[in-house]
């Protein structure tokens, strides 16, 4: 007695003569369908390194913050000075912070992008921001400046 594959390996495979065309087309599915992902999560990622000449020439400075939350949610509010020493404006500045406990070890970090344009030599305050969801025993703060895109 002879033994019928399943149906789905018929219509996967094909029957006899046919496997090399199926073949093919579950390769070109498959590679589709890794094209279409990458690029898809490709977008997703914050990882451009906006314009390094004009980053060289801003200077971010953390003028003061606290901490908001009630100890729920808590977030460090800023006031971050930007100085653009460019002939040209720039704007979607990005620092990355960081907190520290009491005793210095690093509790949360992450990156934050201001949102607004800064002139060309000049300087502006951006205040009240909400950088992003920190640790608790979060005692100390510190920015860097990241990236920089020209208007």
């Amino acid at each position: 007695m002879k033994s019928q594959s399943p149906l789905f390996l018929k219509v996967l495979f094909g029957s006899k003569g046919q496997t090399y065309r199926s073949t093919g087309l579950i390769t070109a599915a498959v590679l589709t369908a890794f094209l279409f992902i990458s690029s898809f999560t490709a977008g997703c990622t914050n990882l451009s390194p906006g314009n390094r000449d004009l980053a060289k020439n801003v200077h971010v400075e953390l003028v003061d913050w606290h901490i908001s939350g009630l100890m729920i949610f808590n977030t460090p509010v800023c006031w971050i000075r930007v100085c653009n020493y460019n002939s040209v404006p720039v704007k979607d500045v990005r620092v990355k912070y960081k907190t520290f406990g009491y005793n210095g070890q690093i509790l949360s970090e992450g990156t934050y992008t201001m949102e607004g344009t800064v002139g060309p030599r000049s300087v502006k305050n951006f205040v009240e921001q909400t950088v992003g969801l920190v640790d608790l025993e979060s005692d100390m703060l510190s920015i860097e400046m990241d990236a920089v895109e020209q208007e």
